[in-house]
């Protein structure tokens, strides 16, 4: 169960990180046919994504390392973040199996109903998952760990898009 909970957080936060950079550098080129530029940014997102975490990934192995016991406190606490998130997610993920399935039309619908606001709402999601997440755990380590594996998911886009002004 550890395994699965943490493979479903790092496979979600590099997806989250991907699509960050295809946000960042959706629009920016002008040309008709953007797949090239997506592409792109889908990788740049998804390496960022990878740098930025890894403050997060060394303390977890370190507390794991020296701390013993803490594996059941880091499957609780990332199954509260999966929780909350998961949904979010789910919805997300919807929207863009619509975006990227149908016709126009529906894309735009999408954009609007489910991909626009929901990106807005993305950081406080992601808060408030680590604030209940943090409160459900008595281990001050994976308390540390949540809080920087949520900055660096945090952190992702808002660095991409400085990239591609």
């Amino acid at each position: 169960m550890s395994v699965v909970v943490i493979v479903a957080l790092v496979a979600l936060g590099l997806v989250d990180a991907a699509f960050s950079g295809l946000r960042a550098g959706l629009g920016r080129t002008g040309l008709v046919d953007h797949r090239h530029e997506d592409r792109r940014g889908l990788r740049r997102g998804a390496m960022l994504g990878v740098i930025v975490s890894s403050p997060a990934v060394t303390a977890m192995a370190v507390d794991l390392t020296v701390g013993g016991q803490r594996v059941t406190a880091y499957r609780d606490a990332g199954a509260v973040f999966l929780t909350i998130v998961g949904p979010y997610a789910l919805i997300v993920l919807a929207g863009l199996g619509v975006y990227g399935a149908l016709r126009w039309e529906f894309k735009y619908l999408a954009s609007a109903v489910i991909l626009g606001p929901f990106t807005l709402l993305r950081p406080f999601v992601v808060l408030a998952a680590t604030v209940v997440a943090v409160r459900h755990t008595p281990a001050p380590g994976v308390a540390i760990t949540a809080i920087l594996a949520a900055a660096s998911v945090l952190l992702v886009e808002p660095v991409l898009n400085r990239r591609y002004r």
